[in-house]
């Protein structure tokens, strides 16, 4: 199977699975506004019925330093409950997976609650293993790969004359950078395919399985990957485009902004779960 067709099946299972974008959207919602809350409360309290309220944006610089002073003696619990918050998102993110790529590859069964759910719990700590083997191999291509080429940038950079030399090569290694971390999220997404579609229990033999596949067919894999983050890219553009143009204080404007924003956030989780669909019928079709 070629690339584009398998992104054409993955884009076919998807839309032909709306409820499970639904679920994804509303557990999207439900973290988020858990996560939010303190935050919007604390907005709602020292600006709620001021004028500068009314104007004041999420990461408006000035109010963000006077909170941080008044605030200060309490920043500590403040920062823990980020931390908290994105340890609870890892999770979550680890947890879904096993519920996304299940009813992806369950060609005829529906995404019902049950099922999905279910797939969440019986690949859940197979796809912890991968997560945690993921983050050593990230270690690896990040501290031992990019620590040498910065080396022999800095080596290249002591006999240049003009700064365009360091612009350029700061920019490729910034790209290379890019470029590695995709090729480590590929590697473990196919893994947890192989998890899933061949029943394979030991994450390791699941990743030797990756990696076998991959042997052969890597750039067209990773064609299929680059494409897929393209069209990702294409929409993230597309959609800060149109809100920049929906910045008004008027009721429209606001709701507008509001549909807008969950389009947005119905779009990522489409791209996520394309992502696994393609990559999951290439797997299959090979």
């Amino acid at each position: 199977m070629g690339v584009f067709k398998a992104i054409g099946k993955g884009l076919g299972i998807t839309l032909r699975k709306p409820r499970l974008l639904a679920i994804l959207w509303v557990v999207n919602i439900v973290f988020a506004a858990v996560v939010a809350f303190p935050l919007v409360f604390l907005v709602q309290t020292e600006l709620g019925h001021s004028f500068l309220g009314s104007n004041v944006r999420p990461f408006d610089l000035m109010w963000l330093g006077e909170a941080v002073l008044k605030y200060q003696e309490a920043m500590p619990a403040i920062i823990g409950g980020l931390v908290v918050s994105a340890l609870l998102f890892l999770v979550l993110y680890v947890f879904l997976n096993g519920g996304i790529i299940g009813r992806l590859l369950d060609r005829e069964g529906r995404p019902t609650l049950q099922a999905f759910f279910g797939d969440c719990g019986r690949y859940f700590w197979r796809f912890v293993r991968l997560f945690l083997a993921s983050l050593v191999f990230l270690i690896l291509t990040f501290g031992v790969i990019l620590r040498l080429l910065s080396a022999l940038m800095k080596l290249w950079l002591e006999n240049a004359w003009t700064e365009w030399p360091s612009v350029i090569l700061r920019n490729l290694h910034f790209l290379v950078a890019i470029l590695l971390f995709s090729i480590v999220h590929m590697v473990f997404d196919y893994a947890r395919i192989a998890v899933v579609a061949d029943e394979e229990t030991k994450v390791l033999r699941a990743l030797r399985h990756a990696l076998s596949f991959l042997k052969k067919r890597f750039f067209r894999s990773w064609a299929l990957y680059l494409l897929v983050v393209a069209g990702f890219v294409a929409g993230t553009v597309v959609f800060y485009a149109v809100f920049g143009l929906l910045s008004g204080s008027t009721v429209l404007f606001v709701l507008l902004g509001f549909v807008w924003m969950q389009l947005n956030v119905l779009f990522r989780v489409w791209i996520k779960t394309l992502f696994f669909a393609a990559q999951a019928e290439f797997y299959r079709s090979q």
